[in-house]
């Protein structure tokens, strides 16, 4: 347990004992998928496409192909060399700041690292470029930095490029939510950083493994470098070409600090592949050697196949119907919860997931520590049409366009559309690729949209209803006393306490129905079953530089 004053090592890290390990929800039963998710499936999406490429440079020294792709030592580039990749659609970005996507994220974690980072297999945060650190009278945050770093244009590593990254972070207004308790970043010598909080915060060390607070370069930063066509941080890759709606290639970065979580495979090919059936059949024909996401309604051949492994990862990614809060009949509460009350989570985990996922009511993921039910909203289609009447409008009136971005999607919308038919409330179902997605859903040009939220902790989960967010995101949740409840709850460091506040704000947020939860997601991975040293996080991440193939 970390005291006040006292340095911390680089293995694990426990400030206050902040967060309990995630509660691992009870499997999810497989389920024959309906002939309803069959039919939707076969409405593919177009290749997404974000209007950017960009060309990587090879890191320093390495031997390189005429593709960019990076040989073994005294050799030519071998299937061993390579980790292929499906991917259901493009990242709307390559830099750090300016979106909110699993996709991008995963591509943010080859390239940059931050002080801290979040350890897939426990949820836990751990030092990353900072080896130790210690708090004094719990505001001031003291990090002792690793020396002999280097970022991908060959630039030291030092203090104050923390302090520059850290400072742009926060001139974001997309990173709000993680750099809004700084109070303030200071160089103290070229290897030490003070932060500063505002008050007593509880939830620094989460925010700093977040990747709107990664590393960059100080001197990119201040040239004016765009981090989208060419991010270069200190991580485990480096981005040889981005091809835009095809492809993208990355090569191990021969300089990585840290050993231990060095790039194992040399090379690593991304390729946008929508279609899941298309995915499937790519794996099993060796084409690619790892499905990021695989359909439940594709996952059957796969199962039976002795040359593929297919991964169930139970998550706390929570997927979401977002509703646009400013606009009517939107901005009325029992509207909001009428259509709580009338979708079906059940039909959509039969219908649309195969039976992979878990019925989930509350404003939070299930299953972390200050999770609680209290106050949801629950199926009840009679409880539905009395909240219907309560808001008093005529549901023939209101035009409900749902924003999606993957067929998986697409079939969840249009069981949710029949649900809510139900009511007399019109669903259009509107696929478009995830650049445009994450635009109208930043610039609050939606009515509503399927989303998904997977923080690793539940105070990070509840600090994404405070107003501020919608700087972010336009139309979200907007209930200043809110703000308030989780101020309080941030700045209480005793867990148990704290604990207590956010089960509070969880039941307030439950019964506002400012969005939808609808289910957790149970992700199907699978790889290529010679592919080792796979391990996926509840939140969505994947750990490429520490994957290997078996001899």
């Amino acid at each position: 347990m970390c005291a006040y004053g006292k340095h911390v090592s680089i293995a694990k890290i426990h400030v206050w004992n902040i967060y309990r390990e995630v509660t691992i929800m009870k499997k999810a039963k497989k389920m024959l998928a309906l002939a309803l998710a069959a039919a939707m499936a076969a409405g593919g999406l177009s290749a997404c496409s974000s209007g950017s490429s960009s060309g990587g440079k090879e890191s320093a020294g390495s031997a390189a192909s005429a593709d960019g792709l990076q040989a073994a030592e005294g050799g030519s580039v071998s299937s061993r060399d390579i980790l292929r990749v499906a991917l259901t659609s493009e990242p709307p970005s390559l830099s750090t700041c300016d979106h909110d996507s699993l996709i991008s994220v995963g591509m943010n974690m080859l390239t940059f690292n931050g002080l801290v980072r979040i350890d897939n297999a426990t949820l836990m945060p751990e030092l990353d470029l900072a080896s130790e650190y210690t708090v004094e009278n719990e505001v001031d945050w003291i990090f002792k930095l690793r020396e002999g770093v280097k970022f991908h244009n060959g630039d030291d590593f030092t203090a104050e490029d923390v302090v520059a990254s850290l400072e742009y972070a926060k001139s974001i207004p997309a990173s709000t939510t993680y750099t809004s308790n700084f109070k303030s970043i200071e160089a103290v010598d070229p290897y030490t950083v003070k932060i500063t909080t505002n008050e007593p915060y509880a939830g620094l060390l989460y925010d700093l493994g977040y990747h709107f607070n990664w590393i960059l370069p100080k001197g990119l930063i201040e040239s004016g470098n765009d981090f989208n066509e060419n991010p270069v941080g200190t991580g485990p890759y480096k981005l040889v070409e981005w091809v835009s709606g095809t492809s993208l290639t990355f090569v191990a970065n021969e300089e990585y600090f840290d050993t231990e979580r060095a790039a194992r495979i040399k090379n690593l090919e991304f390729t946008i592949i929508p279609e899941g059936v298309s995915r499937a059949i790519a794996l099993e024909a060796g084409e690619v050697d790892f499905v990021w996401e695989t359909n439940g309604a594709d996952a059957a051949s796969l199962f039976n196949n002795a040359d593929v492994k297919v991964e169930e990862v139970e998550s706390v990614d929570n997927v979401i119907l977002f509703m646009n809060n400013d606009i009517a009949p939107f901005d009325d509460v029992n509207f909001r919860r009428a259509i709580a009350c009338a979708i079906n989570r059940q039909d959509i985990i039969d219908g649309a997931l195969s039976g992979y996922g878990v019925v989930n009511y509350s404003s939070i993921s299930q299953g972390l520590w200050g999770s609680t039910n209290k106050d949801q909203l629950e199926y009840n289609l009679d409880k539905a049409k009395e909240y219907l009447a309560a808001w008093g409008g005529d549901p023939a009136s209101v035009n409900f366009p749902i924003l999606v971005t993957n067929e998986t999607r697409v079939a969840v919308a249009t069981i949710i559309q029949s649900n809510l038919a139900e009511l007399g409330i019109s669903v259009q179902v509107e696929s478009m690729d995830t650049a445009t997605y994450f635009e109208k859903w930043a610039s609050g040009d939606y009515t509503g949209l399927l989303a998904s939220w997977s923080p690793s902790n539940a105070l990070t989960y509840v600090q994404r209803y405070v107003t501020d967010r919608r700087n972010q995101y336009k139309g979200s949740y907007n209930n200043p006393d809110m703000d308030a409840m989780i101020l309080d709850a941030q700045s209480t460091l005793d867990d148990d306490a704290r604990m207590e506040k956010i089960e509070e704000i969880v039941s307030t947020v439950n019964q506002d129905a400012p969005q939808i939860s609808l289910f957790q997601s149970v992700w199907l991975r699978a790889h290529d079953a010679k592919l080792q040293g796979v391990v996926l996080s509840g939140t969505g991440y994947t750990s490429y530089n520490e994957m290997y193939w078996a001899d």
